[in-house]
């Protein structure tokens, strides 16, 4: 009679447990680094992060790949960015390189810089080409849809705010927009003009509603006269109708740069 220990006995169980628990330990990770990749925030996959390099100063963001057009914001020399795609544009020469290139790199947050002023560890595009390229459009925007007539009501802000456009535009043409004043932004971006979050000389500013005095229900528009930069943000000087003076009445005051507030550009 051939007799088997205890610990010979069990041992094929102790193994077949052993696999059993290295095969879910494998299995937890390969689940776990698939979870990590597929909640892992995802950056497109041609975005390049790239250093700002003026050699001194701030570089300005444009609205196309030329220095006519809108300067949409500055950033900071030696500022990191993420560039996403390229076009090709005015060709600019200087910057701490020394060198000319008609390179423009769009950022991740919209607009564009000249590749001049970007260390990107190369003269040659360093990203994709843009899937549609804006590099001749007009400063500031393409030309969104106009109409040839002052829409608004008389005396309010909205009449003001297309009188101020029709001047400055050289009596040529007033935007066609449509709505209560706080939805001009949205109706701007939808005629083609474009629209931008920083404050901008030469724009309208949409005021949603309760924002810097605005009509709670309608909202707000006036034109922009001038943008200054304060130790505590960014400040707008305007003209108005039906605003701190009354109706139908011209005022002018200086107000913070704030949430709430939006821009439509003129050429």
């Amino acid at each position: 009679m051939t007799i088997i220990s205890h610990r010979e006995a069990t041992s094929p169980h102790l193994a077949e447990r052993a696999l059993r628990s290295v095969s879910m330990l494998m299995a937890l990770l390969t689940a776990a680094i698939g979870i990590a990749l597929i909640g892992s925030p995802s950056a497109h996959a041609d975005t390049r992060v790239v250093t700002v390099n003026t050699g001194a100063g701030n570089i300005n963001v444009r609205a196309a790949a030329t220095t006519q057009s809108q300067i949409l914001r500055t950033i900071a020399n030696r500022t990191r960015v993420s560039i996403t795609c390229y076009v090709r544009g005015e060709t600019f020469s200087g910057g701490p390189y020394r060198v000319s290139t008609n390179v423009w790199n769009r950022l991740d947050t919209g607009g564009y810089v000249t590749d001049a002023m970007l260390e990107t560890g190369s003269n040659n595009p360093v990203v994709p080409l843009c899937s549609s390229s804006p590099a001749s459009s007009t400063p500031g925007s393409a030309m969104g849809q106009t109409r040839a007539a002052n829409t608004g009501a008389a005396g309010n802000c909205t009449w003001g705010a297309y009188n101020k456009w029709f001047n400055a535009s050289g009596g040529r043409h007033y935007p066609a927009l449509s709505g209560n004043a706080k939805d001009w932004a949205n109706s701007a971006r939808a005629t083609g003009w474009t629209v931008v979050l920083d404050a901008q000389p030469r724009s309208m500013v949409v005021f949603q509603p309760g924002v810097q005095s605005a009509d709670r229900t309608y909202g707000h528009v006036a034109w922009v006269d001038s943008t200054a930069r304060r130790a505590d943000g960014l400040y707008v000087t305007i003209t108005e109708m039906n605003g701190a003076a009354g109706f139908n009445k011209w005022s002018t005051r200086t107000v913070k740069d704030v949430v709430g507030m939006s821009y439509i550009l003129l050429p």
